[in-house]
């Protein structure tokens, strides 16, 4: 039973994609719970084709891979309908403020489906849960050494906190190790088929390039060497790009020379 008084139906809205980008990212998985003034509740929950390749790193979030929506329709099939179900709803979800509630308008609109998030009232529980239990440095460490933060003003003082709580973190969570490597692997995991040491760019299971970021997430190097040699050439010059990187959109640049 929901402990909230509601003036226009709610929705629940879980959703699931193939990157982190509203922009770019397109949802694989779609999750409903709409529940009425009545406290009536409608649950839904659709599987889409994306229409490009699902990141390594996205499926080891969700678990969906590409051969299992393979055979599902895409976005546009149900866009009309839905847009319909959740009309007069307000939403609500984990990181739905941020992400969930784009990345629909975003797909809604690519399906030329009528949708608008203005005049919705959003609730964003992740949000709620940061506000009631801040995380901030003080909140950190309280947690993780106890007692007031320094101020920052003191600088000295507040490096050897931060180290404090680095010290902490490694007491409570034995399992991330006491190595540099391991840290890193934990807060930067890369997919087993990373080319580059920031898991940008990746193999298929057929052996070729794929970018795994930005506007062109999905599509082989190859293709976007092929129809937008300038956006590799950019990527290319950026002064902070890894060598390793470089070294292999280059090579897809002179193959479609």
């Amino acid at each position: 039973m929901l402990n909230l008084e509601l003036t226009r139906p709610l929705s629940v809205i879980d959703v699931q994609s193939t990157g982190v980008d509203p922009a770019t990212a397109r949802i694989v998985s779609l999750g409903v719970l709409k529940i009425d003034l009545d406290g009536t509740e409608h649950l839904r929950s659709v599987r889409f084709n994306p229409g490009m390749p699902i990141p390594a790193g996205a499926t080891a979030v969700h678990g969906i891979t590409d051969e299992e929506v393979a055979e599902y329709p895409a976005f546009r099939s149900f866009a009309t309908a839905l847009a319909s179900h959740i009309e007069d709803c307000d939403l609500v979800g984990f990181g739905i403020e941020r992400f969930g509630a784009p990345l629909l308008q975003a797909e809604f609109k690519r399906a030329g489906a009528e949708f608008t998030l203005r005049g919705r009232r959003i609730i964003d529980t992740m949000s709620i849960f940061h506000k009631k239990e801040p995380r901030d440095f003080q909140a950190a460490y309280e947690l993780f050494a106890g007692g007031e933060a320094p101020p920052r003003s003191d600088s000295e003082a507040f490096l050897k906190a931060s180290l404090e709580v680095l010290n902490g973190q490694l007491e409570v969570y034995e399992e991330l190790g006491n190595t540099v490597d391991a840290l890193n692997e934990f807060l930067h995991p890369l997919p087993e088929n990373a080319v580059d040491e920031r898991g940008m760019l990746i193999r298929s299971d057929g052996g070729d390039l794929v970018l795994n970021f930005g506007k062109h997430q999905g599509r082989t190097a190859k293709e976007v060497a092929a129809d937008a040699p300038d956006y590799l050439e950019w990527i290319i010059s950026q002064p902070d790009i890894p060598v390793d990187m470089k070294a292999a959109l280059t090579a897809e640049l002179a193959t479609a020379d």
